[in-house]
């Protein structure tokens, strides 16, 4: 199935639009495939960054104890070379 589209109108500053332009071309892509491509990289960055926050909110709120750090360091001096 074909990906929906929707028509967007938005305002850029003169000196964006004219980057938007250059790199455009150079890349040979259209204005909103260029537009498009650099939001769903925008937004897969967004996602990551929230996700290491998550991650990090996690060990903050439940740290690892003394006993845990032990036995992973025993157990990695076993499993490493």
């Amino acid at each position: 199935m074909a990906a929906r589209t929707v028509k967007v109108a938005i305002s850029l500053p003169k000196e964006e639009f004219d980057a938007v332009e250059r790199l455009r071309q150079e890349l040979g892509l259209s204005r909103s495939a260029l537009i498009a491509r650099a939001l769903r990289a925008w937004l897969e960055e967004r996602s990551e960054e929230q996700q290491i926050r998550r991650y990090l909110e996690g060990y903050r709120r439940n740290p690892e104890s003394e006993k845990e750090i032990a036995e992973a360091a025993s157990l990695a001096l076993h499993i490493l070379p």
